[in-house]
């Protein structure tokens, strides 16, 4: 399969999870987006939306990861890249568990897959998004540079939550901001790979 056609793959199954991401925010569950993860919408009445949404993603970057395959980045920039698919998909098939909730043997594997996920989310940004500004228009570069700050005051937002209990009530608005900023970032690098390809 071709770059451009890998990117257009990309394009379209990012836009998909961001399209999904976004509507499952206005659907009648009782979440709050402050305060709930977002993993929160993969158990119950929208467990299959957010499955479908987490296939998305995870294909897509894996499509993105494709179209760039014939950029000299460095090797550990790919193995990023591929890692992130494998924890995507998982988290897919293993449902959190709800605050308040015992925890369970799938809960834990999904937040150990999450923990992942971020990680190797960020790793790829961060190191990518240099890189590829050279590649793109002085304007999509700062945009790319901009979703990357973002991303990181999401991350550490999210760890902030996590660890101080105090925090707790805001984890949603950190994780959202994150992965509305990571899940950008892929998006704009695939649509522009799959203009410019």
């Amino acid at each position: 399969m071709s770059g451009t056609l890998l990117a257009v793959v990309a394009t379209v199954l990012l836009l998909v999870y961001l399209v999904i991401f976004v509507a499952l925010h206005f659907l009648r569950t009782g979440y709050s987006p402050v305060r709930n993860a977002v993993s929160d919408y993969g158990v119950g009445r929208t467990a299959s939306q957010f499955r479908i949404a987490a296939i998305a993603n995870g294909l897509g970057i894996l499509a993105l990861t494709g179209a760039l395959a014939d950029q000299p980045f460095p090797t550990e920039d790919f193995v990023f890249l591929l890692l992130i698919p494998v924890t995507r998909l998982a988290m897919a098939f293993f449902p959190t568990d709800l605050e308040g909730e015992r925890p369970t043997a799938a809960g834990r594997i999904h937040l150990v897959l999450a923990i992942a996920s971020f990680t190797f989310v960020y790793l790829a940004i961060a190191d990518l998004t240099a890189p590829l500004g050279h590649l793109t228009p002085d304007a999509l570069s700062l945009f790319l540079v901009v979703l990357r700050w973002l991303a990181a005051a999401g991350l550490a937002a999210v760890v902030v939550t996590l660890l101080a209990k105090p925090l707790r009530g805001v984890f949603g608005l950190a994780e959202r901001l994150y992965l509305l900023s990571t899940n950008l970032w892929f998006f704009t690098v695939a649509l522009w790979l799959a203009l410019h390809a």
